[in-house]
């Protein structure tokens, strides 16, 4: 009895934690958050809509989050007008919390403090920021990096996104 039982609980939990690269050409997860003046907004609102976008999640106090975030926003910078940039912020902040980051870490793409529950349809066990999610101009997952530190692999990601 046990063995069965023990059978099931670990289908499960094997079921819980699919991998992220399954998402690969399904819908993206619709998710809300705040953006850094206060207002509700849904990524359903943006993406989806006729232009391929790329969601940077990142947390507060992550060293690795901290070194490649400029690189990324340096992307940002060059593709804005071609590519949405969403960057959900993954830890519970405020505005201020965000506006102190950013002394830190050089960020021009709009921030949503959209806290843990907005990666949670991603199907994924632990969250390794950055994590970035790459969506064509149909609003289907194109890529997903996770532990994104390799800027020419994410550049060429957003290439394929245009």
């Amino acid at each position: 009895m046990f063995k069965k039982f023990a059978s099931v609980v670990l289908l499960l939990v094997g079921l819980s934690f699919a991998n992220p690269q399954d998402l690969i050409g399904k819908k993206f997860v619709d998710f809300y958050g705040k953006d850094e003046s206060g207002k509700v907004v849904k990524a359903s609102e943006y993406i989806g809509k006729g232009k391929p976008a790329v969601i940077v999640y990142w947390a507060i106090g992550d060293v690795d989050t901290y070194k490649v975030l400029p690189k990324i926003n340096q992307l940002y910078k060059k593709y804005k007008d071609k590519v949405i940039f969403i960057a959900p912020l993954l830890s519970v902040s405020n505005p201020k919390e965000v506006q102190e980051a950013k002394k830190f870490i050089p960020i021009d793409m709009p921030v949503w403090l959209a806290g843990s529950d907005s990666i949670k349809g991603y199907s994924i066990e632990k969250v390794d920021v950055p994590y970035l999610v790459f969506i064509d101009k149909n609003g289907n997952i194109v890529d997903i990096m996770t532990t994104a530190r390799d800027i020419k692999k994410i550049e060429e990601n957003i290439k394929k996104l245009l």
